[in-house]
């Protein structure tokens, strides 16, 4: 096998060199070029001093402010209602008249209050009569009698000196607890300490008179009054202590009874009810007077007559209507209305109590904005409609609007064109797209506005409809089927 060995030519050498040279010289260029742009210029714009700028200063206040939209609101609204139900038979007042408290607003008529009114009124009435006053007056005399005789009847049992003492030791007892009572008042008081003093004295010589009358009774009053003679013998009929306690229990009955009638008669003539008490006369006089009262308020709940005086904002009902208890008027005092107003929260450092305050009422006066049409039947009546009742000049579709000085020039689309129309105030418009460009809202001020309450009001026409919807029937298509 032979080999044969070259040599390396001089052009082939020179071609590699070259390459070399190429790439060496685009790393370079490369890299000085990335040099010059991120470190050298950067560098040397930072060195250079900062261009001078100049503008005109003058001296004056600066003024910090905050701007915001607000409500005008009442200091006092209040939602009128009738507490009956019924028929509307009389209208007083209508929105926008002013009213002075205790005027007369609406009133309903409501059978079933009248009934109950008068059937509480009767009962209590004969309740209260000059013949039941007559009557607890000789109660009371009847139970007076029954004390007394029920009273001699123990004191006959147990001897008239027994029952006495018995009776001066009870008030005796009382006397001594009103005593320490007095005396855990003021300790150090002398009048009291003797009064102490003198309860308990007294209550122990009553008991020693209490034992002594024992004695006296079994001694004398026995023989006296229940021994009984048949010829030669001498026999005692004791009372038992079965009957003495049925004595005493007809003697607390008699003065329970004594009391309570006493209470219904002063009752009847003037005296306030007592508190807790336990006679069925006063709890049906007291249910009686309850449900008088109860009868009274709804009945008077037929009316509806101002609390306040003040404006009439709205008026939900119509005569001849039927009403239950739902709101029917509405009356706002204006004199001293607020303003409610709502302010970024940006703005909120800028709002300092003290701080003069500017407002501007709404720039359109006597201005309704409605919207254009309905989803339901795209009738675009309601607009139209307003403005007749309300009775102001109306134009729809509005897509333009200017103010001018006493009235408006507005410009709305029409087939072919656009029109221009002009007109004063008050004027009702719905709105047609392109008469407002929502402005743009932050996320936070979006957050905020889902807080804000929206308020719903109900309102019915005084006015009975026109035109009364019978019914409402889908088509009947035909089912056919034809096979081909």
């Amino acid at each position: 096998m032979h080999v044969k060995l070259e040599k390396p030519s001089f052009l082939g050498i020179r071609k590699y060199i070259f390459l070399w040279i190429v790439f060496a010289f685009l790393l370079f260029s490369t890299g000085g070029f990335i040099y010059y742009k991120l470190i050298y210029q950067p560098n040397q714009l930072a060195s250079q001093p900062p261009p001078l700028q100049t503008v005109l200063v003058r001296r004056g206040d600066l003024i910090i402010f905050a701007s915001g939209t607000g409500t005008l609101k009442p200091a006092k609204e209040i939602n009128l209602a009738f507490k009956a139900s019924g028929e509307v038979t009389k209208l007083y007042v209508k929105a926008g008249d002013q009213v002075m408290k205790g005027e007369l607003l609406a009133e309903v008529t409501s059978p079933d209050a009248l009934a109950k009114y008068t059937e509480t009124q009767h009962k209590y009435r004969e309740l209260t009569s000059a013949g039941a006053i007559a009557s607890a007056q000789k109660a009371a005399a009847q139970d007076q009698i029954n004390v007394q005789n029920t009273l001699n009847y123990l004191g006959y049992l147990i001897s008239p000196d027994v029952l006495y003492w018995e009776t001066q030791i009870t008030g005796a007892e009382q006397t001594l607890k009103d005593a320490h009572a007095a005396v855990e008042k003021s300790l150090l008081d002398e009048n009291t300490q003797k009064y102490l003093k003198d309860s308990e004295a007294y209550l122990g010589f009553a008991q020693g008179q209490l034992s002594e009358a024992h004695v006296l009774y079994t001694d004398e009053y026995v023989l006296k009054n229940f021994e009984v003679r048949r010829g030669d013998r001498h026999i005692l009929y004791l009372p038992t202590e079965i009957q003495i306690l049925q004595a005493r229990t007809a003697l607390d009955r008699a003065r329970n009874l004594l009391k309570d009638s006493n209470e219904l008669y002063k009752v009847l003539t003037g005296a306030p009810m007592p508190e807790n008490s336990s006679s069925d006369a006063l709890v049906r006089l007291q249910q009686a007077e309850l449900d008088y009262q109860n009868a009274q308020a709804v009945l008077d709940g037929t009316k509806i007559t101002a609390p306040i005086s003040g404006t009439i904002m709205l008026v939900n009902t119509s005569v001849g209507n039927p009403f239950n208890t739902d709101v029917a008027i509405i009356l706002a005092d204006l004199s001293q209305p607020y303003l409610e107003i709502y302010l970024d929260s940006s703005d909120w450092d800028k709002a300092v109590a003290g701080n003069k305050m500017n407002i501007t009422f709404d720039a359109l006066p006597d201005l309704v904005f409605c919207g254009k049409q309905s989803t339901d039947f795209q009738s675009a009546q309601v607009p139209p409609m307003l403005a007749e009742l309300l009775g102001m000049a109306s134009v729809s579709a509005v897509t333009a609007l200017a103010v001018s000085d006493g009235g408006l020039q507005v410009e709305r689309e029409i087939e072919g064109g656009i029109e221009y129309l002009s007109l004063a105030f008050p004027a009702l418009l719905s709105a047609e797209k392109g008469l407002n460009v929502p402005r743009k809202t932050s996320i936070k001020g979006v957050m905020e506005a889902r807080k804000k309450p929206i308020d719903q009001l109900t309102i019915t026409l005084n006015e009975p409809p026109r035109v009364e919807m019978i019914a409402i029937n889908s088509l009947e298509r035909a089912k056919t089927c034809r096979f081909v």
